[in-house]
């Protein structure tokens, strides 16, 4: 009866609550893939030690909460392993390396799906400050770099630049929004690419 409905919904208003303190206390780990020299170093090191305590965490408040991100850079080849327990994919290519752009989708890609199943990816383009200089005219263009976004089935396609900061901290909410819709729906985070975010920032 009413009395019984009543204890439900505060049962599962109880578990709701739960559930969010206990994410908020979870450490989300973050692998960030990609060949060498296209800025992932550089990425964890502004987001993992601009407190001077030198460690490989990051703090990240979304909707006023914080959450911990513990960052791992993809460093052995053929090392699956680094695959193990991570809640995030992060696809990371330079925009002015094409030959980055290529790897990505035939070596890392592939391998994280094959070795990371149902774990959520996302893609970045890193080095975006670059694209307008005028010297040059081989980018990775903005539609290839949502066209890696869809080969990744991610739920947005970023730029960023750790030159200038453009979108660091935008990436890193980001980045946790889909570790929590992911955990929550208990299922991959894929969704059709009609309504990717796509955030440029521009």
């Amino acid at each position: 009866g009413e009395w019984y409905d009543r204890r439900v919904r505060e049962f599962l208003s109880f578990q709701h609550y739960f559930i969010q303190i206990n994410l908020r206390m979870t450490i989300f780990n973050v692998l960030v893939v990609g060949r060498k020299g296209i800025g992932k170093s550089t990425f964890i090191d502004i987001h993992t030690n601009d407190d001077g305590t030198y460690n490989d965490m990051s703090i990240s408040t979304v909707d006023d909460h914080e959450y911990k991100i513990k960052y791992h850079e993809y460093e052995m080849e053929n090392d699956v392993s680094q695959y193990k327990d991570k809640d995030l994919i992060l696809c990371c290519f330079a925009v002015n390396d094409v030959a980055s752009y290529t790897s990505l989708d035939e070596e890392y890609v592939k391998e994280a799906k094959r070795e990371a199943k149902g774990v959520p990816m996302l893609a970045v383009g890193t080095k975006c400050d670059l694209r307008d200089d005028p010297e040059r005219d081989d980018m990775v263009s903005i539609d290839q770099g949502m066209e890696m976004g869809r080969k990744v089935g991610a739920t947005a396609y970023l730029e960023c630049s750790t030159a200038s900061n453009f979108n660091l901290d935008q990436l890193q909410e980001e980045i946790v929004k889909i570790i929590l819709q992911d955990k929550k729906s208990h299922k991959p985070t894929h969704f059709s690419f009609g309504i990717v975010k796509f955030l440029l920032g521009r």
